[in-house]
């Protein structure tokens, strides 16, 4: 069901992961594309943020998405679904990101007549962070769909060069797609206006799915080794526990850790930015296969200092020991080791944070962002017009 704007055409056609990721990701740029005159829709999976998206000035429509499924015959019902969708709508632009939106979305969106198409890698995730045999298996696959729909594309746009240099791999990637790599989805410097952060009591803030890749174990076992000799200091971690990945902590070791009381777990929040306030440090060692962790942009437009893994799209963030520190993935006692010298030096809570506020200005402001994108988008640019696609 078509809801919204009252548009009565669509200029770009967003194809969504999900509604949150809709309103929080990708608002900066539907906005600039909206300032360029153009009208936007969005095919979407859930209702949970649709309020958000609508106060965008974004029409809707309802789409089946299985994130996890596999079935041959499930998928290509999707991909007809999406394509029928899709000729209805007829937009001038689609533009699709994470998984299944590019692997299904893509080739719909051009047998249904779409002439202008882009992909947005947002991370490779556990697909590519994983190597038993069957998860091999799947990867290789995904490599190939992903060359499809980059070949069929304007443009396939990566948060980091790591992910773009995997899937380059794959000679047919490599050899018909243009990728461009972009500083992640950027973020809103006034949306997350910087504070004085306090060091009384020290407070490390993890915020995350409670994935096992995102490092959610190590940030607890961290904890454990610091508070018998630091009581005081606070340990909190935002995110809500997953099991219908396979991947996921289950809900039965979350209990134990809230009994245990050593991290404090406020469970899944709408709004962050009172949390980040309250912080004295970011902390998320993930090795997911992240694009650029937005947690960890918003800590440093928040004047957060970050520690992070030493893997694709978080090492994107730091400078090492300027505004935070990189630790070796699934190390708690390296992290550990990294948190000890603020709980040391409470000094350089103030000194990193300011350094990576200015990072955030010079390098991730969701306006910097944009522009890479739209330069590449010839609907968004009058200078570029539109020349048909072979």
């Amino acid at each position: 069901m078509r809801k919204g704007t009252g548009f009565d055409s669509t200029d770009v056609l967003f194809i969504a992961a999900n509604t949150r990721s809709l309103a929080v990701n990708r608002g900066a740029l539907i906005r600039a594309l909206q300032e360029r005159g153009l009208s936007v829709g969005a095919l979407v999976p859930d209702e949970e943020f649709l309020q958000e998206v609508h106060a965008l000035g974004v029409t809707t429509w309802r789409y089946h998405l299985e994130r996890h499924s596999m079935g041959v015959r499930g998928e290509m019902a999707r991909f007809l679904e999406l394509r029928r969708m899709i000729r209805e709508i007829a937009p001038r632009a689609v533009f699709a990101y994470s998984v299944k939106p590019i692997i299904l979305g893509i080739p719909a969106a051009r047998l249904a007549g779409v002439g202008e198409t882009y992909c947005l890698a947002t991370g490779l995730g556990y697909l590519y962070g994983r190597h038993d045999r069957r998860t091999r298996w799947i990867r290789t696959l995904a490599s190939y769909c992903y060359a499809l729909s980059g070949s069929l594309s304007r443009a396939f746009f990566f948060q980091n060069p790591d992910d773009r240099d995997e899937l380059q791999q794959n000679f047919l990637f490599r050899r018909f797609t243009r990728s461009v790599v972009v500083d992640g989805s950027g973020v809103d410097l006034d949306e997350y206006p910087f504070s004085e952060p306090s060091t009384a009591p020290l407070r490390f803030l993890f915020m995350g799915r409670f994935l096992e890749e995102k490092g959610i174990r190590e940030f607890v076992n961290a904890a454990r080794r610091l508070v018998p000799d630091h009581p005081e200091v606070e340990f909190v971690a935002l995110g809500e526990v997953d099991e219908s990945t396979v991947n996921g902590i289950g809900e039965a070791e979350v209990v134990a850790w809230r009994e245990e009381g050593i991290v404090t777990l406020p469970g899944r929040v709408r709004d962050v930015r009172s949390h980040l306030r309250a912080a004295s440090v970011m902390v998320l060692p993930s090795y997911y296969r992240e694009g650029i962790p937005r947690s960890l942009l918003e800590a440093m437009s928040t004047g957060r200092p970050v520690i992070t893994c030493d893997s694709p799209g978080c090492r994107e963030t730091v400078i090492e020991g300027v505004n935070g520190w990189l630790v070796p993935p699934g190390d708690a006692e390296a992290l550990a080791a990294r948190m000890q010298a603020f709980i040391d030096d409470p000094a350089l809570v103030g000194r990193m944070g300011k350094a990576g506020r200015e990072l955030a200005k010079s390098r991730f402001s969701t306006e910097l962002v944009n522009q890479q994108m739209l330069k590449e988008m010839p609907i968004a640019n009058a200078e570029r017009p539109l020349e048909r696609m072979a």
